[in-house]
């Protein structure tokens, strides 16, 4: 029994080396993982009707790493003036090649009284700022992270979209 103790001691610090070393690779991977760029490149309306309409927010992605990720999932809110007119998530895979910017289209519903705030807002200042905001989550090499984003811009009419 004594000589049981004794060897389950000798082997305690190899077993905390081993821990030590998995928690330090998962803290280097998180540092390593460099966020990536998210953008309203663009939002273009599908449909139009009496209780709401669906419109395609497309952002541009860009991923600064040295490696590819696999963005799994999108959380989005878009502003626009003080008013949230679309939120919500996607799970699709998308590929973020490294230190490209790749198109990722998000599909979103909304109700005709989000429609005709904006509408009035542009009417009276001739454009509105907006603003969008959420997390990505990515895999990389070292697991998976979720981070921020944010973005603003001004558009002046329906076709054009200038971000800031």
């Amino acid at each position: 029994m004594r000589s049981d103790l004794f060897a389950a001691v000798r082997r305690l610090p190899t077993a905390v080396i081993m821990i030590f070393a998995v928690t330090a690779c998962a803290s280097l991977g998180r540092s390593m993982f460099a966020t990536p760029i998210v953008e309203l490149k663009d939002i273009r309306m599908k449909a139009i009707g009496f209780q709401g309409g669906s419109m395609d927010i497309i952002l541009d992605v860009t991923n600064p790493n040295d490696y590819r990720l696999d963005a799994t999932r999108f959380t989005y809110n878009l502003w626009v003036d003080t008013n949230r007119v679309a939120f919500g998530e996607i799970k699709q895979t998308a590929t973020l090649e490294a230190h490209k910017k790749t198109p990722v289209v998000v599909p979103v519903s909304f109700s005709i009284n989000e429609l005709v705030r904006a509408t009035q807002l542009m009417s009276k200042t001739g454009g509105v700022d907006y603003h969008v905001t959420g997390e990505v989550t990515a895999s990389t090499p070292g697991g998976s992270f979720t981070r921020p984003y944010k973005g603003d811009g001004h558009f002046d009419n329906i076709g054009s979209l200038k971000p800031r």
